[in-house]
């Protein structure tokens, strides 16, 4: 069940059949993350270990608030490439702002405090990806096209910028507390984990309460029926992009100053797994459908898939086998449970 009835994006079966298929649809990531979870707790004793769910956590806000971005745009029927590098060239930006001359190693470094780099790192992800949104409505471009072209440039620039050396940098009272630890009891939350719940509060209220975050949903569900309907598809599209660009740039801040370093590869993969998040969560690919609670259960399913398969001793190679195959599995899921199945029947006209 989607969180949102829109003219154009799909309405609700009052048939009991048709109740209990969506109840199963929306239910259906959470049951399989409920089930992954025992199962691993049953039977790795490591994973039971509080540092393992500590680092459980971490991983899943680092990948999880970028996948809240991609779900904006997903939604829309789009796709953003670019966040992986957003994610890299935006930490570079926080860490040649933050690190002093010693530290940077003969790397650009202007030592300004954190909390200046942190929002002048953040306000450029969103800048950069108003421009991408921009481009990508102004000139009618496929979305595929600009953000993977912006994906190479961003890399390039973050690649240029440490002359393919981390940026290393030193933590101040700001950086501590983004990326320290809240304890509750004999429980220490991460607080990256607790921002990351944050920003998907926030991200479902505009989803269900604002007119911005029903016209997400039309523009997905049949851009045109929402442009005929005087919804203004450009500048809502802009926005979208603008915002998966901001989320973006939050994570790339956040990753910088856990690993005190900023280096081109700190966001690798992550265009991949949000993507793959976002359809596990039951957003559908073509847009129109789908909610922010479920690409956060997709995102925690694959942090623990990866956490399985090093706690069962498979090869690290074959996580990217596995992430594939649910990918492709999940998208097929979502195919089936639209109803949009076609059979190929040679030599017959369909």
């Amino acid at each position: 069940m989607t969180e949102t009835s829109l003219p154009g994006v799909g309405r609700p079966n009052a048939s009991v059949g048709g109740t209990i298929r969506r109840i199963i649809a929306a239910s259906g990531p959470l049951i399989v993350l409920f089930v992954m979870f025992a199962f691993l707790w049953a039977t790795s004793p490591p994973f039971r270990s509080p540092t393992s769910l500590l680092l459980l956590g971490l991983e899943a806000a680092a990948i999880g608030i970028v996948a809240a971005g991609q779900t904006f745009v997903i939604l829309t029927g789009g796709i953003d490439l670019s966040v992986e590098a957003m994610v890299s060239f935006t930490g570079v930006i926080a860490a040649v702002l933050i690190a002093g001359s010693n530290e940077a190693g003969g790397q650009i470094a202007l030592g300004i405090p954190a909390i200046y780099a942190i929002l002048i790192a953040i306000a450029a992800g969103g800048l950069i990806g108003l421009i991408q949104g921009v481009i990508i409505t102004g000139l009618n471009m496929n979305p595929f096209i600009v953000t993977l072209g912006f994906r190479s440039m961003l890399l390039g620039v973050s690649l240029v910028a440490t002359r393919g050396a981390g940026i290393n940098i030193r933590k101040d009272e700001v950086l501590s507390f983004l990326t320290g630890f809240v304890p509750i009891g004999d429980i220490r939350i991460p607080m990256p984990l607790i921002i990351t719940l944050i920003i998907y509060a926030i991200v479902w209220v505009v989803l269900r309460q604002t007119k911005f975050g029903r016209y997400t949903y039309a523009i997905g569900g049949n851009e045109t029926a929402a442009r005929l309907s005087g919804v203004n598809v450009s500048l809502n599209k802009t926005f979208i992009y603008g915002i998966s660009g901001l989320l973006a740039g939050v994570s790339g801040v956040l990753v910088m100053g856990r690993l005190q370093s900023g280096a081109y590869q700190n966001g690798t993969n992550m265009t991949l797994i949000s993507v793959a998040a976002v359809v596990i969560g039951g957003t559908a690919l073509s847009g129109g459908t789908g909610g922010i609670w479920g690409t956060l259960i997709g995102v925690f399913i694959i942090r623990i898939v990866e956490q399985g398969l090093v706690y069962l001793n498979v090869p690290s190679n074959a996580k990217e086998i596995v992430i594939g195959a649910i990918i492709v599995l999940a998208v097929a899921f979502d195919v089936i449970r639209r109803g949009e199945v076609k059979w190929l029947r040679f030599g017959k006209r369909t």
